[in-house]
């Protein structure tokens, strides 16, 4: 780094696109300013003894740096003779060289038409293929990413193919007018308040970072199509922390000058702190780095951002946008209503302004599509996933409205899709589909029934904010058996259950006493929701140990029947692991092979450690895998009929009333042989007798 009383040296770059007159124009520069010229030509035929043989440009970069920075130690001036095309190469050596003087980078760009440029090509003795000349002709006149100032210039100066005699007046006049246009130039930008980022190396980097982690969450690539994205940019795909992945994707995408580690490090960690990764933060005003040394020794010119109130203004504006994407709803002037929640930073007279913002930074950066209004809504804020992971949730929310009737499914895919369709996102085929199905129609059910949509929705709230409910159970509703229930009870709602064939209220009863009540679920067409008690409330701690009851019963009972007696249950709950199998009954029976194997695959019915099953035979092919073997503890019984021994430990109201249970046990008929305990043997026999009673 160098100090600021060493004094200031003078070199040029020239910029233009292959046969524009560049190295002409470079003879004649070099002549008035007395310069060593530096032409990326000459270092290829040093390197490979051909100019034309392109090479490898690190190899070509590395040498014409080295050559820059020996002159310009030597107090020389020098003169870049190379395309320059690109704003990443031209950064490179006017923000990306480590120097020890100050230097004064002057640009001269080649104004050269495209049409000039391929016919001098082909009187050229060493040709360039016409589609490069387009390419970099075209990155030179881009609007947004040509040669300008802001890179670091403390000049530039356009340069036409006019005659010998009159290219020599243009240069003299050129040469003339450059102290007067850099001191104009440092006047105008002596009173900016710069800050960390105002370099455009800095600034673009940091956009370039957030657009990255926008569309590659994480950076990685868990899908197809994700992949292939990313592909398309770097490949393979890096390894490693996120700076690392960062910046190798960086420099392949945007150029090796965006890809310094140790600054895209600071860069994530700065997002961090402003609330760009961090949704708690993304309130608090922006407060943008220090000055660094690096920015103070710019010599050339800055970016509209550079000035402080600039950069918090529009960072300000990407932060709204990229975590609030669909803040707006239809038929609100888009620009009217970024200025009302960006109050803090925005007057509202100053529309003008924000479009500058969007035209200059928000469209060419690609936070937003040009000549677009539209409300594209993939940003920070929603990029805990890929585009196509978000496709596949969306795809699993409508198989979850269609298939299950989830109304609050139904809900969000409809909003999901009003989205895509403003993202110009397709959502592709759908790979994976549920075949069970609701079988309750709720347009068919009672319109005060809480499977109806509206009834649902209110029920779910009370879940959310913990209120107490009354409900209403049907007397007209089909029941298994003849026990009478309270006709209306007060609940605390805890869950809503999709099992098997429809959804389900999972609710604790009110006690009048106790806080823990009788859990029990009820199917939502066969109930009602008389009301909701606003002013009656359980704290979350209560609820979550209600949902955690919940779940332990859902578990060890393998269903959704809990059963009617409050006393039970807690036993069950509390029974610490070692004392569960104390509290449950055991069901054994031996099955035949066929039954064997179907149940040794399916062995997430029931809890590990309420299930066991027989060992293979010896003679099958099929070997337990080391995780499973646990299962596998009962001995086979050798020449019977039913080989295969099983026992699941169930709670007692399983074994007594669960429907699911006994049309599963029920269900293998004569493959299986049940063996205790005697009243569920008794029960089967009664139950085969009655059906051939009734069939002979």
């Amino acid at each position: 780094m160098v100090g600021n009383n060493l004094s200031t040296l003078r070199c040029h770059l020239l910029i233009g696109p292959p046969a524009s007159g560049k190295s002409t124009f470079a003879k004649y520069l070099a002549a008035k300013i007395d310069a060593e010229i530096i032409s990326t030509d000459a270092i290829r035929k040093d390197l490979y003894g051909d100019e034309s043989n392109q090479g490898n440009w690190d190899e070509v970069e590395e040498k014409m740096h080295e050559k820059i920075i020996d002159l310009i130690s030597k107090n020389k001036n020098l003169i870049v003779d190379a395309t320059f095309a690109k704003r990443s190469w031209r950064l490179e050596i006017t923000q990306n060289l480590f120097l020890d003087k100050k230097v004064e980078w002057i640009g001269w760009q080649l104004k050269t038409s495209l049409e000039t440029c391929l016919i001098w090509n082909k009187n050229r003795e060493r040709k360039v293929p016409e589609q490069v000349i387009r390419n970099l002709f075209s990155a030179i006149t881009n609007s947004n990413f040509g040669p300008n100032l802001s890179e670091g210039f403390a000049s530039i100066f356009e340069i036409y193919p006019n005659p010998e005699e009159q290219l020599k007046e243009d240069l003299d006049k050129n040469l003339n007018s450059i102290n007067k246009k850099i001191t104009q130039r440092q006047n105008r930008e002596n009173n900016k308040q710069l800050h960390g980022y105002s370099r455009l190396i800095d600034l673009e980097r940091l956009l370039y970072l957030i657009n990255l982690i926008t569309f590659f969450p994480g950076l990685e690539a868990n899908d197809k199509f994700t992949k292939s994205k990313l592909e398309e940019i770097c490949n393979p795909i890096p390894e490693g922390s996120m700076a690392e992945k960062a910046s190798i994707i960086l420099k392949e995408w945007k150029g090796k000058c965006y890809s310094d580690i140790n600054k895209i490090e600071e860069d994530l960690a700065w997002l961090k702190i402003q609330g760009f990764v961090d949704i708690e933060n993304n309130s608090k005003p922006i407060t943008p780095p220090d000055l660094n040394s690096s920015t103070k020794l710019n010599l050339g010119g800055w970016h509209f951002m550079s000035e402080k109130e600039a950069f918090v203004r529009v960072m300000t504006l990407i932060r709204f946008i990229v975590h609030n994407p669909h803040s707006w709803e239809k038929g609100v002037n888009l620009h009217k209503h970024l200025i009302e929640k960006l109050d803090e930073v925005y007057f509202i007279s100053e529309i003008s302004k924000l479009r500058k913002d969007i035209e200059k930074i928000l469209t060419p950066y690609g936070f937003r599509n040009k000549n677009d209004n539209t409300r594209h809504g993939y940003g920070l804020g929603a990029a805990i996933l890929s585009i196509n992971r978000l496709d596949d949730l969306f795809k699993i929310s409508s198989e979850s409205a269609k298939r299950l009737n989830n109304t609050f499914a139904h809900s969000i895919n409809e909003e999901i899709k009003e989205r895509f369709e403003w993202a110009g996102i397709k959502s592709g085929k759908s790979v994976r589909i549920f075949a069970n199905k609701s079988i309750v129609n709720p347009s068919l059910t009672r319109t005060d029934s809480m499977a109806n949509a509206q009834n649902s929705e209110r029920v779910e709230n009370a879940i959310r904010l913990n209120q107490l409910i009354e409900i209403e159970f049907f007397s007209s509703s089909a029941k298994f058996d003849k026990s009478e229930k309270d006709k209306f009870i007060e609940v605390w709602p805890i869950q809503l259950i999709f099992h098997n064939i429809g959804w389900y209220l999972a609710y604790e009863r009110k006690e009048l006493i106790s806080k823990k009540g009788l859990i029990q679920t009820v199917r939502l067409d066969r109930i009602s929701l008389r009301k909701i008690d606003s002013s009656r409330k359980r704290s979350e701690i209560e609820s979550s140990k209600s949902l955690e009851r919940l779940n332990k019963l859902i578990e060890v009972s393998g269903g959704i029947y809990f059963g009617e007696s409050l006393e039970e249950q807690n036993k069950i709950i509390n029974s610490k692991e070692d004392e569960l199998k104390n509290n449950l009954v055991t069901v054994r029976f031996r099955a035949k092979e066929n039954i064997y194997k179907f149940l040794r695959e399916g062995l997430q019915r029931y809890p590990s450690n309420q299930i066991r099953i027989s060992k293979p035979d010896p003679k099958d092919s099929w070997k337990p895998i080391s995780q499973s073997l646990k299962f596998f503890s009962l001995e086979r019984i050798a020449d019977d009929l039913f080989p295969y021994p099983i026992e699941i430990d169930i709670p007692n109201w399983t074994l007594k009333k669960d429907i699911d249970f006994k049309r599963w046990i029920l269900g293998f008929r004569e493959s299986i042989l049940i063996e205790s305990p005697e009243n569920l043997v008794e029960e089967v026999k009664e139950t085969y007798s009655n059906l051939n009673q009734l069939y002979n």
